[in-house]
């Protein structure tokens, strides 16, 4: 069973903890520096990385870090539903255009992403945190989102009649475990190789 996360992590619009006030600019600005900062360091040097050195890499006082983030944990959290919801920005993006491979795209951002983040989702599977019980509407966004661009790719026949969105999230977890077993997390082309064989399993069977 899952455990709790130690702080709910606002999907949209952070709040000051302990307070109904939406963080003023500067505060919002250096959470998101702070946010950035993390999940590049952790993809580069793994998840031993301080909170101290995060704040000192992020121009930012120990402080500001310990302040919105109390725990590492809080911070692994953090960083992946900021990733989600730059996915889901992506998402939006594609789904204002009529281009009915949009899914492809999205899928493989979500591949991109998930090889990028591996050593913090790792981290919360390690913990016991469940993305979709820590922050449920935004999961659930992106699944949504997942869902429109999969109908519309399948009213074009790009994509087979009988798959369905939660069978296409599975493939995507399954792109994660493919890719870190075949260690190829920090090496892009590879892991998008794997991730296009993935995918080219969504496209009608020839005729």
């Amino acid at each position: 069973m899952s455990r709790q996360p130690p702080e709910r992590i606002p999907a949209k619009s952070p709040k000051a903890r302990g307070t109904g006030r939406e963080l003023r600019a500067d505060a919002r600005r250096n959470r998101e520096r702070v946010l950035q900062t993390a999940q590049q360091l952790f993809a580069r040097e793994g998840l031993g990385v301080s909170l101290d050195e995060i704040a000192r890499r992020a121009g930012v006082g120990p402080g500001t870090v310990h302040r919105h983030f109390p725990t590492k944990e809080a911070l692994y959290l953090a960083v992946a539903i900021d990733q989600l919801e730059q996915l889901i920005a992506s998402a939006a993006t594609l789904a204002a255009t009529d281009d009915p491979e949009a899914v492809f795209a999205l899928l493989s951002r979500m591949m991109a992403n998930g090889a990028e983040n591996a050593t913090v989702k790792s981290a919360l599977t390690a913990a016991e945190f469940d993305l979709r019980t820590a922050a449920p509407g935004v999961a659930a966004e992106l699944t949504g989102h997942v869902a429109d661009l999969l109908d519309r790719a399948r009213t074009a026949g790009v994509v087979r009649d009988d798959v369905t969105a939660g069978e296409v999230m599975a493939l995507v977890a399954g792109a994660f475990a493919a890719i870190q077993h075949a260690g190829a997390q920090s090496n892009p082309t590879r892991s998008a190789h794997i991730g296009k064989i993935i995918l080219d399993g969504l496209r009608p069977p020839s005729r």
